[in-house]
């Protein structure tokens, strides 16, 4: 039997990933890329270029190599972009077109495998993760769940008690009361180390990884920016039993998964004799799934601890 009094301590950490193109939340059963025609030139060498799959907690797939020989790679449709991708090799994976949007949609061959990760260069250009707006590689996890948070706040978003009153002549009152609701959540993480990673998926902008021959650089989005990047946020805590424990004695998990956010980065002032702390700022609100139904702004799961083992967070990680 599940404990039902439990107290939380301290944070596990966190994970997001960019949601689709069309602003819904990204699945191993549904990971759309681009609609209509695109320009690859920009992207491919020689008609080709490599991109990386991790299908659950399995290893990622070694690049394979995506084939667009023979198509006008100014003028790729989605239809060209299944073609390549089915033959360039990848196990696990499946490529079609959305029914519903048209897009090139990528989906796990196996209906229990619960997610999916695409990574490269190729990937962004394709639009996966919203990336031909917002900059990045694709759609994958981004993860803090080595000790690597600092804090991790939740603000509920509210709309306040309103009170309508309506007076008679004699002073007698009738009262309307519409209650409290809740419209979202502001949570705000704080990390240990510097990411321009991280805040390109958060905040969009253009990010480009260091080699050994080039440094890596990123440039924020300015003010002429359309919009910003949305992603989900996965925020675990570990349990811990009534009476005396220890750090490593947990009992379960808590997991708040908000499907829908958009952020920025917060100020990281660069103070004399202190670390800095890399802040971001984090704004979740209510999601519709595909077909329009309202899912909310968050879920919330209460883990034993064979459950919490049983997502992988850290191999799907890697």
């Amino acid at each position: 039997m599940i404990e039902t009094k439990r107290a939380r301590f301290a944070t596990e950490g966190f994970r997001i990933k960019r949601c689709n193109p069309d602003k819904t939340y990204a699945t191993a059963q549904r990971t759309l890329g681009f609609n209509g025609e695109i320009d690859l030139s920009s992207v491919l060498v020689s008609g080709k270029a490599s991109i990386s799959v991790k299908i659950g907690w399995d290893p990622w797939q070694p690049e394979q190599e995506v084939n667009f020989s023979g198509v006008d790679i100014t003028a790729v449709t989605p239809e060209d972009a299944v073609t390549a991708l089915q033959a360039a090799g990848f196990t696990g994976v499946q490529f079609s077109i959305d029914a519903e949007t048209g897009r090139l949609k990528a989906a796990a061959e196996d209906s229990t495998v619960t997610e999916i990760q695409i990574k490269g260069k190729l990937a962004g250009a394709l639009d996966f993760g919203q990336c031909r707006k917002f900059g990045g590689l694709g759609i994958y996890y981004k993860s803090y769940l080595d000790d690597e948070t600092i804090s991790i706040s939740i603000t509920n978003d509210i709309k306040e008690k309103e009170e309508i009153d309506l007076e008679g002549a004699m002073g007698t009152i009738t009262r309307m009361i519409i209650p409290v609701k809740r419209l979202g959540a502001s949570p705000v993480i704080t990390t240990k180390f510097k990411d321009d990673e991280l805040l390109n998926m958060i905040q969009g902008g253009e990010y480009t990884p260091a080699t050994e021959t080039e440094p890596g650089t990123y440039s924020p989005p300015n003010s002429q920016s359309d919009g910003s990047p949305v992603f989900s946020l996965d925020i675990f805590a570990p349990l811990y039993g009534t009476g005396l424990s220890t750090i490593d004695q947990a009992t379960g998990f808590e997991r708040r998964l908000y499907y829908s956010c958009t952020g920025s980065e917060g100020d990281v002032p660069m103070d004399a004799k202190s670390w800095a702390q890399f802040a971001y700022n984090i704004t979740a609100v209510e999601a519709d799934d595909e077909n329009g139904k309202l899912i909310g702004v968050e879920k919330r799961f209460e883990y034993s601890l064979d459950q919490f083992e049983g997502l992988h967070i850290y191999e799907v990680a890697e």
